[in-house]
């Protein structure tokens, strides 16, 4: 089988952002503004100063730490779809996370999106098979906002049974997830057997973690909780205004992260991961899906294969306002980018306006690009019934393969139809009419009207109410904010 595959650093070049990042660490060192956090790294080894809230990691220390990750981690899921990754020809993606507006392609317009928003949007990922995993899609802007993740964690734990990948800023949040979910499998060992979820945990780029993240890294490390060290890098802005500088700083901030993620539970489950991008200087807007983000995030990729530890990075991304042929052209060469690296995770399903923005449709045709682009990714079998050599020499010169048996054996396994060409109208096209966003529109009503999540059973959803009363994660009336079997 040959795999379609693309590659961007060279062995030296690998090294080189290696000890680029080796002497920042030692020498520009990171922030940590957790006093318990920086005991346990000054306890394992690493030096630092207490006056200015700085750590630094000698080479050893962050060789102990790459070596003590695990290679393979699992990613689990309550329905019991799980992934162990690395895996070979397992590649999964997710939705967007939690940006605070979707676009109603109805009116056109964005909108502040709601918990109801939400609920619709994981019920839709759920039904979706291309979906691996999922990010929670919207913020839940009509909850407390000092507590709406609380909120968007246990809506998408209750309403897909698919892996959910979050994010607690804090220990009190981290404490939260994992109490839920320990309910729902029914013990905290059994949580660090089979994890269904896990948590993306983002330093404040440059170099820098606040107290609330870098405590919660080592509570769900304790309880065996994938983490997902993200590097956002901003070229020109929270990094250098170079893609070589920009991956050095992605590079340090990873292997921090390792660090502490390893010095908390050694053997604890890590995610090297990177969605980056650059600034527009001259507008100060973040822009997403232009060529620097992809290389950042396609050499981090590699970076993390070089240390042999799993990988998440963007797919689908996009700096367009609204359903447009931008956002269809950079959300296919950004996912094409990541999905050729390697990546063993990615996420962006659904995302507009610079992540900003969510659309049902949208994750809908990001789905259809997916199926396309993992075809791509699947190669070419080549052996002796796949070149049909019998099969020519049967048909001969002018033949036709439409009734032969070979074809009948490779149509399906060879051929990846796109839905949406299937449901082109026998008609000559209307130029005011996008029929890929007819196809996108229809489907989303089609699977909201008819897919039911597997929502938990009745005890279950007793024990985790129990812990959302605890938490204060109720409607204001009280009652619970998802439903039951």
């Amino acid at each position: 089988m040959t795999i379609a595959a693309i590659s961007l650093l060279s062995n030296k070049d690998i090294d080189k952002v290696h000890e680029a990042s080796l002497r920042i660490l030692a020498d520009a060192g990171v922030r940590v503004e957790s006093a318990a956090v920086t005991k346990t790294l000054k306890d394992a080894g690493a030096k630092v100063d207490e006056t200015k809230d700085l750590v630094y990691l000698s080479e050893d220390i962050v060789d102990r730490s790459v070596a003590s990750a695990p290679k393979k981690i699992r990613i689990c899921s309550r329905g019991g779809r799980d992934f162990i990754i690395p895996g070979e020809g397992t590649q999964i993606v997710s939705t967007d996370g939690q940006p605070p507006a979707v676009f109603d392609a109805e009116t056109g317009k964005k909108r502040a999106s709601t918990l109801q928003d939400l609920k619709e949007m994981m019920i839709l990922a759920d039904a979706l098979p291309e979906v691996g995993f999922i990010w929670p899609t919207v913020i839940a802007n009509d909850m407390p906002s000092d507590r709406s993740s609380f909120y968007e964690f246990l809506a998408a734990i209750t309403y897909s049974s698919k892996h959910i990948q979050h994010g607690a800023v804090s220990a009190e949040e981290a404490n939260f997830q994992i109490d839920v979910c320990s309910a729902i499998l029914g013990s905290r060992e059994s949580l660090k057997e089979r994890p269904i979820f896990s948590d993306v945990s983002t330093p404040i780029s440059p170099l820098r973690y606040d107290a609330g993240e870098a405590e919660a890294i080592g509570i769900l490390a304790k309880a065996g909780v994938p983490v997902v060290h993200l590097s956002m890098a901003i070229a020109g802005v929270v990094t250098p205004a170079s893609v070589a500088g920009s991956l050095a700083v992605i590079n340090a901030e990873n292997l921090f992260g390792l660090t502490i993620t390893q010095t908390a539970a050694e053997g604890a489950p890590s995610i090297y991961s990177s969605f980056s991008g650059v600034m527009d200087l001259k507008s100060g807007v973040f822009l997403c899906g232009t060529p620097e983000g992809v290389l950042m995030d396609t050499a981090a990729i590699e970076m993390a294969r070089h240390y042999g530890v799993p990988s998440c990075a963007g797919g689908p991304s996009n700096a367009a306002r609204s359903l447009s042929s931008e956002a269809g052209a950079e959300g296919a060469i950004t996912t094409m980018a990541s999905l050729l690296a390697g990546a063993d995770m990615m996420v962006g399903l659904g995302g507009l306006d610079r992540a900003g923005m969510m659309s049902k449709e949208k994750l809908v045709m990001d789905c259809e690009v997916w199926r396309w682009l993992t075809r791509v990714r699947e190669g070419i079998e080549i052996d002796d019934a796949t070149l049909g050599v019998d099969a020519i020499s049967r048909q001969g010169p002018g033949g036709s393969f439409l009734s032969d048996i070979h074809t009948a054996k490779h149509l399906r396994k060879e051929f990846m139809v796109p839905q949406v060409t299937m449901y082109h109208v026998n008609r000559e096209p209307d130029r005011k009419e996008d029929e890929f966003l007819a196809y996108a529109r229809n489907r989303v009503k089609d699977l909201l009207a008819t897919h039911r999540p597997p929502l938990l059973d009745a005890e279950t959803a007793s024990r985790v109410g129990k812990i959302a009363t605890r938490y204060g994660i109720v409607m204001p009336d009280g009652s619970q904010i998802f439903e039951h079997a």
